[in-house]
């Protein structure tokens, strides 16, 4: 009977005699570096980005732009409180620096700054309005439970599994409405960053 070869022993076997592009290589680190630093971007207030792009050669300045660009449309996501709204001044500055289109990339923004707050606003009413709908529910509960053990009892809807529940289902819908023009913001930015200097 022959030898039993392990799945890691058959691939180094079939990749035995291939050699990796070191310009592909130098590409991926590059790409890595400029999401690196998009996440300094957010993170540090004083992080100057175009100081950090100047050290590297036009060709891997690209690179290290295309890694920074990804983190950064990733990072273009809807809101789930009214602070994360200042995170988009410092991506549209830090995408000012990369792209070059000031005016073009102001008026997005503010569009998207809209949106986002909008986004909020239907959040927060759609959140209430279920709220308010099962409150009577509630209430009859909490008597229900109140009489049955002769104490009084308190209900929280959002511990109330079918409360939860219409208010995910809701709250998935409101996303998916935000989430397609969320998209063609994405593909406008990506359209620019196509586009850029």
């Amino acid at each position: 009977m022959g030898e039993i070869k392990s799945a890691l022993e058959l691939a180094l076997e079939k990749t035995r005699n291939v050699k990796s592009d070191p310009k592909t290589v130098e590409a991926h680190e590059h790409r890595n570096v400029g999401k690196r630093l998009a996440t300094r971007l957010q993170e540090e207030s004083d992080f100057d980005l175009k100081k950090e792009l100047k050290q590297y050669s036009a060709e891997r300045r690209n690179w290290v732009e295309e890694g920074f660009f990804q983190v950064v449309l990733a990072a273009i996501s809807l809101p789930t409180a009214e602070e994360e709204l200042e995170r988009l001044n410092t991506l549209r500055d830090g995408l000012t620096v990369v792209l070059g289109k000031g005016k073009d990339l102001d008026y997005l923004f503010q569009q998207v700054h809209g949106l986002f707050k909008q986004y909020l606003d239907n959040r927060h009413q759609l959140i209430e309005q279920i709220r308010n709908q099962y409150a009577q529910r509630m209430r009859q509960r909490e008597q229900e439970l109140s009489r049955q053990y002769g104490t009084q009892v308190q209900m929280d809807p959002a511990a109330d599994p079918e409360f939860s529940k219409t208010l995910q289902d809701n709250l998935g819908r409101l996303q998916e409405q935000y989430q397609g023009v969320l998209e063609q913001v994405r593909d406008e930015l990506s359209r620019m960053f196509e586009q850029r200097r």
